[in-house]
């Protein structure tokens, strides 16, 4: 069978061009800008075949046009820059309009009223209204290179600056939030300030990143691929509720970084910035006996740029320009992590100091016959385990992973450090040139990259993590102009992204391998490892922990983008047409194996319940370990991979100047996804190959993607378990070969008006429908990996339960050595699906859409200060609802499965489209270019956030919903996890108006060299705290739902906010369990944390060299006032006495950063 997605790349690619050869134009400006107007005589009537020139002053280059028989001229595609224009007609005298900057994605207006009189008389005007958006009603805030390069980013990663933007929430419940050097990452520098933000109320995975308008997007990571260099940034603008058709395929933002061009003149500059412990505060929680843990950093680097000049051989002045940078990173933190190890009382059984454990091994259903089981335990007496009792296999396993115990370090029970340091080695580059090839012809081209590699700590001493993530961004743009009225572009962009990472052992495991007694079915035969042997994490909750990994992923983003588009204008109208293609594959082996200790099998199965009516806590996760008795267990050894997939979209658009004050935009979008199915055919017999499945809970059927033979056949899995090959009952096989379906129907019509009054006020209003066709969609393809008949994924949780759905003995059965049941002769897969837990996802899921909507006024005040306010609201369909599904329909006494929708089924991962989200806020900015040595906005949102269940994908973003078919239920349906009420951000530049030319100067050369010359720099964040969720980690409803405890909600019985005990959150008292066989009362997000309030700022001393040559030292500063911005409480009702505490903060202690820089 020929590859599908192959298939969609030939159509997709045929399609392109077919769009490339019709009439009907588009105008692109994702990278770009435009500028248009109308040009009259006195008595207001047009002037048709008026001569326009546009220049672009950094490079000379000479735009011309002439106007059309409605007067208008329009130039698309510029470079955002420094630009002058005049028109000229005969019989009227030449008009110039002064200096002006056109930003990325502005349409300028600039209209003309000529004067009679002679074409060698000039008229020169300054601009006006340049900062209004007269022509569309597009959300977004264009962050310039001043802002860029000046404002102080730890870590100098552009991501912190989103935030200027209103409505981008800084704060993240995604499986990334926090990036780092490797594995499921992005590549971010140690400590930086990575943002992965949430953009009027989308979640965090539905955001697209370009530079210069072509993709730069992690497809996995949903973030970008390659960092761009803060240095080479011409600019950055967030866009988002756009009423161009041009935009699409996410319903949040999308970011678009603008990379620096080379002018006439040569310029550059050479920087490094230096940190270490001795310029930071100490830690909030750091004990008053701990010393800071020492770390050394640098960030250094060049840039330059300028025209093309080989002696004696090629002068590039006016026509070919470079630019390139270099940036490198270096980190070594020796680190001081404190550890919870077991000492040698609690190997020895001395549990004295846990709560009450209890046998599991005595387990006894003490009810009736007929009636619902009742089961009791009988605990250790003095919580001491008998010496015969304990798995002497497990102690041994323990002295090999963990250090020797010490005394206890701090409140917490630390008794060890792990000092294993972390080391980062960080490498950019990128590269642009850009020629004017002809009068009417341009182009450019551009490579980045990225080279990333950390070495850390796997979590206990001797095991150690690296993690490697080189990524490439590269492509270009070509445009030809066949006249005033006709231009068209295209352009082509490759991405790819490794994402490499791996936790071995330094010492030999061999040993203690055999000696624990662990199966090659269980932790052997690891492809990645060359069939060779892991050591597992056993994972004791409470304790460090660490086991051994390889995750290789050397198609973390694989993509091709080829896009084109044409503009014309018609009369009044710009019309717009255009289409792309952007490809999307995926490939990762990936090797894992684990087992979890929980307290659960060693407590009580009836907890009893304190006079307040709080549970006593019993059992211990420890003494689970030194019996054998694991909760869960879980093993991959899969070869992931995708067929290719993508996006192919076309847009209509029509942007109409009815009027000379009013503007009218009309589109039309289709985006159509090819959705990238599981496995290659190159893959057939591995596993964690394309002979896997998906489990269908609209009709209780699990899918089969390709048939396997049979077990007796084939002799290994994937394979059918009935030697006749016989499927089971409700086993199908999809006779597509793919169990994905591809998104169709994703029309999505756009409407926007711009209504200007006079030249300083601008009305605008817009309405569209836009469709996500990236969010986790790679990710969602690979969840399936090693599914049934396949062994490559396997997972337990809640085992060794009395409770345990399908148990057949309330006593112990899965063993730590071979928990699956594969013993010597290796794993088969069992004899049908349906009690497997993974991944799953509806086959029949489609795509979120979102209606979105915003109203505003924008005003200018002076010639480089605006102030605008919108109105923004969107409601969002077929949302994303994730959590663990089939389990009982309702809560109750007995065996959850026989409650469940499919009594045959057990309790399973699975992600469906079924939920909805609302967003409404008000905006407000206040925005001033930098001018006369003095720029600053001023950003306010207040807005809310409502959703269903969680904020993301797979449930494990933001949680997951209490009753999983009835995601609004319960209080489910909430603020969001990123809701912040109120957002206030405030950035300026002031350069200090002293010394020579300044406005105060001593007139003395030396004083003014000594006191002027300073500039200060500062950026303010204010918000309200983080929802969350009172629960109790613990199947109180019995449902069966054992995959996410937390799912259960407190009982809410006062007013948590009262009396609030020092060190606490909120009030403990105001919560208690829930009733036996019920769901607790309190709201999903109903606490939030506290607000969060920081400033970070810097102080620039720069020391004129000569003519534009000097230096400049920097002191930067992260949280100036050192607040402490206290984190989430601890929220889980089991947790006892510490429900309620605060144990950490939201900010990090102030940190100061000393910088040099030479600018030429």
């Amino acid at each position: 069978m020929k590859c599908i997605g192959n298939k969609a790349l030939r159509v997709a690619t045929l399609s392109i061009f077919a769009v490339l050869l019709l009439t009907v134009p588009m105008i692109a400006q994702l990278s770009t800008a435009a500028l248009n107007g109308v040009v009259r005589d006195q008595t207001a009537a047009v002037v048709p075949g008026a001569k326009i020139s546009l220049t672009a002053v950094d490079t000379s280059v000479v735009l011309t046009s002439v106007t059309n028989s409605a007067g208008e001229y329009v130039f698309t595609s510029l470079t955002p820059g420094r630009y002058t224009v005049e028109a000229s007609a005969a019989g009227f005298s030449l008009k110039k309009v002064s200096q002006f900057v056109l930003a990325v994605g502005q349409t300028g207006t600039i209209d003309f009223a000529l004067s009679v009189g002679s074409e060698s008389t000039v008229v020169t005007v300054e601009a006006e209204g340049q900062q209004l958006d007269a022509t569309s009603s597009n959300l977004g805030t264009v962050l310039a290179t001043k802002q860029v390069n000046d404002l102080p980013t730890n870590g100098r990663n552009f991501t912190a600056l989103l935030s200027l933007t209103p409505g981008v929430v800084p704060v993240s419940t995604g499986q990334n939030n926090g990036m780092g050097g490797g594995g499921f990452s992005a590549p971010v520098a140690e400590g930086a300030a990575f943002t992965f933000p949430a953009i009027n109320g989308q979640t965090n995975r539905s955001n697209f990143f370009l530079t210069d308008g072509l993709n730069n997007f992690g497809s996995l990571l949903s973030t970008y691929a390659v960092p761009p260099i803060i240095d080479a940034i011409q600019e950055v603008k967030v866009v988002s509720h756009t009423d161009s058709a041009e935009y699409g395929s996410v319903l949040g933002g999308v970011v678009n970084v603008v990379s620096k061009s080379g002018t006439n003149v040569f310029h550059g500059s050479a920087w490094e910035y230096f940190r270490n412990e001795a310029l930071d505060a100490r830690p909030y929680f750091l004990p008053a006996s701990s010393t800071k843990p020492t770390y050394h950093q640098n960030q250094f680097g060049g840039a330059v740029g300028g025209p093309v000049w080989i002696p004696k051989l090629y002068n590039g002045k006016d026509k070919t320009f470079f630019f390139v940078a270099y940036q490198a990173f270096r980190y070594n933190a020796a680190s001081s992590t404190l550890l919870k190890v077991p000492t040698a009382a609690q190997l020895a059984g001395d549990e004295s100091g846990a709560p009450q454990i209890y046998d599991p091994y005595s387990t006894t259903n003490t009810a009736p016959p007929g009636a619902p089981p009742v089961y009791v335990r009988t605990p250790f007496p003095g919580n001491q385990i008998p010496a015969n009792r304990i798995d002497q296999r497990m102690v041994a396993y323990a002295k090999f992973v963990y250090p020797t115990a010490g005394s206890p370090i701090d409140n917490n029970g630390d008794n060890a450090i792990d000092t294993t340091p972390t080391v980062q080695t960080q490498n950019e580059f990128t590269g642009r040139i850009d020629q004017h090839l002809f009068k009417n012809d341009s182009a450019w081209f551009r490579y980045s990259m990225i080279n990333n590699v950390v070495s850390h700590s796997g979590g206990l001493p001797g095991l150690k993590g690296e993690n490697s993530v080189p990524a490439r961004n590269w492509g270009g743009s070509y445009v030809h102009i066949f006249s005033p009225g006709l231009i068209l572009q295209m352009q082509y962009a490759r991405t790819t992204v490794q994402s490499n990472s791996t936790n071995l052992w330094s010492k030999s495991i061999s040993d203690i391998f055999s000696t624990v007694g662990f199966t090659k079915a269980f932790a052997g035969g690891f492809a990645g490892n060359g069939g060779g042997n892991l050591l597992p994490s056993l994972g004791i909750n409470g304790y460090a922990s660490g086991g051994e990994s390889i995750n290789l992923t050397p198609k973390a983003t694989d993509s091709h983008q080829v896009s084109g588009v044409l503009t014309k204008i018609i009369s009044n109208h710009e019309i717009h047409f255009g289409g792309g293609f952007i490809s999307n594959s995926f490939a990762s082996p990936l090797s894992q194996v684990s087992q979890t200790f929980l307290a659960q099998q060693t407590a009580s199965p009836t907890a009893p319940l304190d006079a307040n009516g709080k549970p006593v806590a019993t059992g211990d996760a420890l003494s689970s370990f030194l019996l054998g008795v694991p909760d869960g267990a879980n093993r991959r050894n899969v070869n992931e991979k995708t067929r290719p997939g993508g996006v192919m979209d076309f847009f209509l658009q029509d942007s109409w100047k009815a009027t000379s004050r009013l503007t009218i935009n009309g589109g039309l979008r289709y985006d159509y996804s090819f959705l990238p199915p599981y496995g290659t055919n190159d893959t057939i017999g591995q596993q964690g190959g394309i002979e896997t499945g998906d489990m269908n809970f609209a009709d209780g059927t699990y899918v089969l993607q390709k048939l396997p033979p049979t077990c007796a056949s084939r002799g290994f899995a994937p394979c059918i378990p009935d030697a006749s090959g016989q499927l089971p009952a409700h086993v199908v096989v999809d006779p597509r070969g793919k169990i994905a379906h591809n998104f169709t129907g994703n029309w999505g019509p756009r409407i926007g008006v711009s209504y200007r009054l006079g030249n300083k006020t601008v009305l605008h209003g817009g309405f569209g429908v836009v469709y996500d066709n990236w969010a986790a969609v790679s990710q969602m393809a690979q969840n399936i990996e090693g599914s049934w008949p396949d062994i490559g994924q396997l997972i337990k949780n809640g085992q060794n339960q009395p409770t345990t759905p399908g148990a057949t003995s309330p006593t112990p059965t899965m063993t730590v050595q071979d928990p699956f049941g594969g013993g010597g002769s290796g794993l088969f897969p069992a004899a049908t699906p349906f009690n497997q837990v993974q991944w799953f996802y509806d086959p029949n899921i489609k795509n979120a859409y979102s209606e979105q909507w915003n109203v505003g006024v924008q005003r200018q005040l002076t010639s480089s200060t605006a102030v605008t306010a919108n109105y923004v609201g969107s409601t969002s369909h077929r949302v994303v609802v994730g959590g663990y599904y089939n389990t009982a329909l309702t809560p109750g006494p007995g065996d959850p499965q026989a409650r469940a929708l499919y009594p045959y089924i057990g309790p399973t991962f699975y992600d469906r489209s079924t939920g909805t989200a609302s967003y409404n806020a008000a905006q407000l900015q206040l925005d001033k270019r930098y001018s006369n040595g003095l720029s600053y906005s001023v950003g306010y949102t207040w807005s809310k956030s409502i959703n269903e269940g969680g904020d993301g994908w797979f449930g494990a973003e933001g949680g997951s919903p209490v009753d999983p078919y009835h995601p609004g239920a319960y209080g489910s349906r909430s603020v969001s996890g990123t809701d912040l009420t109120h957002v206030l951000t405030e950035n300026t530049i002031f350069q200090v108006p002293v010394g020579k030319g300044q406005r105060w100067s001593t007139g003395n050369g030396v004083a003014d060299y000594i006191l002027g010359n300073w500039q200060l720099n500062n950026f303010l964040t204010a918000r309200s705290g983080l929802p969350y969720t009172p629960i109790i980690s613990s199947d109180i409803a019995n449902t069966g739902n054992v995959g996410w405890s937390g799912y259960e909600h407190a009982n809410l019985v006062g007013d948590p906010q009262k009396n609030v005990p020092k060190g606490f959150g909120f009030n403990p008292s105001a919560y208690t369990s829930p009733a036996q066989y019920t769901f607790g009362t309190a709201g999903r997000n109903s606490l939030r944390s506290a607000r969060y309030i920081n400033m970070d700022a810097s102080i620039f001393r720069q020391f004129p060299i000569r003519g534009e040559r000097r230096f400049e030292f920097r002191l930067e500063t992260f949280n100036l006032f050192n607040h402490p911005t206290m984190g989430t409480p601890n929220s889980d009702l089991n947790n006892g006495s510490s429900f309620g505490t605060i144990n950490g903060t939201a900010s990090t202690a102030r940190q100061l950063q000393l910088g040099g820089k030479f600018i030429f």
